[in-house]
């Protein structure tokens, strides 16, 4: 079925904050083939440049390369190995949850993650933290992990995950869908674009390091030095049954288009412009305002003079934990739009933004 396969690769990699270079590598398989250039920062941000009608307006279409994870920051005399997350994590998901750490060989060693017993923990209610937690590896002793499994402080962690596929709903189950449904969809966006007329030149790019600071959003705005901005994210969705709130970001319900959250205001002509778009062709969709979190955009729409930029995502139920769940009707949704969206992105509508 499609995407299956692109989405199923890509979840697959490991790409901790720091650690992103196998997902780079497969999204340089994707695109290098049909780019008319690469651009590279010197982090590991990567932009691949499709060329159309017009030089301009320059249209960056961008995901995050990194998921959450881990790092090993200690070990202790009896083999167990203390670690700090990269990203945040909320620690009720943790408990007996395996990862792998990869040492420095590349190898990758499995372990659990396990705790203290409930009456040794410092917060006497029994709440768990990170620093009540460690990694057991089966090791015995400190030499056993630096000599046997060759791990040493500074070693990256990623969780392992239980990937199905629920044909019945066009569910998947995976790990990392924040962002790998971003990345997944600007290497779709630009291979439908090598073959289809677009009156700009697009920048499909991937950046390194969201998840510890939105930091590379910088270096890849500085790169391309965009005209306008598509953010392209995996969502968390608030679909769950004690939200007593308004459902902004259900599974199966389209298209996130956020236009706001604490990092960023949506330049509302711009954001307007999308919705309409998504109305027009009949695209699900769903608008949100949100009230916390932050995306790439926070950084990219202040760059230069100014970048209008809007944030599309597609809806992860579970994110920030082991597994999320992905609908690929919304995956789907979320291409159809960018590519509409880009269709119709010429200079005069630039000018008319900017003016």
């Amino acid at each position: 079925m499609k995407h299956i396969e692109l989405l199923k690769d890509l979840t697959l990699l490991p790409g901790v904050s720091g650690y992103e270079k196998h997902v780079r590598k497969h999204m340089e398989k994707e695109l290098n083939p049909i780019a008319n250039n690469v651009l590279k920062d010197n982090l590991g941000s990567v932009a691949f440049e499709i060329k159309g009608d017009s030089v301009s307006p320059k249209v960056l279409v961008v995901g995050h390369l990194d998921e959450i994870g881990f790092m090993v920051h200690s070990i202790s005399n009896k083999g167990l190995i203390n670690f700090i997350s990269l990203g945040g994590w909320d620690p009720r998901t943790l408990m007996s949850s395996p990862v792998e750490i990869i040492n420095r060989d590349g190898e990758r060693i499995i372990g659990l993650i396990g705790s203290v017993p409930v009456h040794h923990l410092k917060d006497t209610s029994g709440k768990l933290t990170l620093d009540d937690m460690y990694i057991d590896v089966g090791a015995e002793s400190y030499n056993e992990v630096t000599e046997l499994f060759k791990i040493r402080k500074g070693d990256f962690i990623i969780p392992v995950p239980h990937y199905s596929f629920i044909e019945k709903k066009n569910l998947m189950i995976s790990k990392a869908f924040d962002d790998r449904v971003g990345i997944g969809v600007a290497i779709e966006v630009g291979k439908h674009f090598k073959n289809n007329k677009h009156p700009n030149t697009i920048y499909c790019a991937g950046t390194v390091q969201e998840e510890v600071g939105t930091r590379c959003a910088q270096t890849i705005s500085q790169l391309v030095k965009p005209d306008v901005a598509i953010v392209l994210e995996g969502s968390p969705g608030d679909d769950f049954p004690t939200n007593r709130e308004e459902i902004q970001c259900k599974m199966n319900g389209g298209v996130q288009i956020r236009l706001i959250d604490p990092t960023m205001i949506s330049n509302p002509d711009f954001a307007n412009f999308v919705i309409n778009i998504a109305e027009e062709l009949k695209i699900p969709h769903q608008i949100a305002v949100r009230k916390s979190g932050g995306t790439d955009a926070g950084k990219i729409h202040l760059s230069g003079l100014g970048v209008p930029t809007v944030v599309l995502a597609a809806p992860v139920r579970y994110a920030h934990s082991h597994n999320g769940m992905l609908s690929l009707n919304d995956f789907q949704a979320t291409i159809d739009l960018t590519i509409a969206i880009i269709e119709r992105i010429d200079e005069q509508f630039v000018k008319n933004l900017t003016s």
